[in-house]
């Protein structure tokens, strides 16, 4: 088992926008001023030995990426809102919640 954990990114959000000529500019106040959301997952695997012997030795591996399917931030994209066009909304885009694995290893 592992556990991994990383303090989130420094990041820059956008703290306003405005039109100039029907075009929108985004308004930026400080540079790294945020930090994304923690990242931290739970790794677990298992190996289960077939058969050992003098001329070859095979195992059964199965683990799982992610065990507790927290879902980290891969991505955070801001879109205005079609209700009100004033709003900008903030979305968390996450990639996989969990893989699992399974792999055979063979030697001889």
């Amino acid at each position: 088992a592992a556990w991994v954990y990383y303090t989130g990114n420094a990041v820059t959000y956008p703290s306003g926008k405005y039109h100039v000529d029907g075009r929108e500019i985004v308004y930026y106040n400080e540079r790294n001023g945020y930090r994304a959301p923690a990242y931290h997952r739970l790794d677990l695997s298992a190996t289960c030995i077939l058969k050992k012997t003098a001329k070859y030795h095979s195992e059964l591996s199965f683990g799982l990426y992610n065990a507790y399917g927290r879902e980290n931030a891969y991505m955070i994209d801001f879109r205005t809102n079609d209700d009100d066009p004033e709003k900008t909304s903030a979305y968390q885009y996450s990639l996989f919640r969990f893989i699992p694995s399974i792999s055979w290893n063979f030697k001889f």
